[in-house]
């Protein structure tokens, strides 16, 4: 325990007026049709333009993206973490705004192509998402149920809902 606090503090040493900081993306709202598992865990670095030690409160340069989001400038120092000057081991993606784009149409789908199949588990139900990448995956209704993708794919079927989907559908 003691270890983990000790790096907190010094986090927080280091999120200094002026510097930059990233910001975790746990917490944010963004838009539901954008699945979790694409969005970068961190994106920035913004900078910290006024912060309050004493509750570990920083306030961010936000872009306007974000900010039309209605996103709250304020965070917690434990959703920070320092910009360290060419740290590319710790953050592959630095430039996350230039390859993450938050985009003004919450409902737009941003980065699945179509949905190429599914498989029923028990009552539940999976589809094979083919994504912009073309990478291929299986999400649950959860990630899809908000797709037009799965609108495209019901109609294909002749279903007005999933648990109208065949039972059988392409080998797995």
């Amino acid at each position: 325990m003691h270890h983990a606090n000790a790096n907190r503090q010094r986090d927080d040493d280091r999120l200094e007026l002026g510097k930059l900081a990233y910001l975790s993306t746990e917490n944010l709202s963004l838009p539901k049709a954008r699945a979790r598992k694409l969005i970068p865990k961190y994106i920035g670095p913004y900078e910290i333009i006024s912060c309050n030690k004493e509750n570990s409160h920083y306030t961010l340069a936000l872009p306007d993206e974000l900010l039309k989001r209605r996103i709250h400038p304020m965070f917690h120092a434990k959703l920070l973490r320092p910009a360290i000057p060419n740290d590319n081991a710790h953050f592959p993606n630095r430039e996350a705004m230039f390859f993450y784009d938050f985009g003004d149409d919450p409902e737009r789908e941003w980065t699945v192509d179509s949905i190429v199949g599914h498989r029923f588990i028990g009552n539940s139900i999976e589809f094979d998402v083919l994504w912009e990448t073309r990478e291929i995956t299986w999400e649950p209704l959860q990630n899809c149920k908000d797709l037009a993708a799965l609108d495209r794919y019901l109609e294909l079927h002749h279903s007005s809902k999933w648990r109208d989907l065949p039972r059988e559908s392409r080998d797995t």
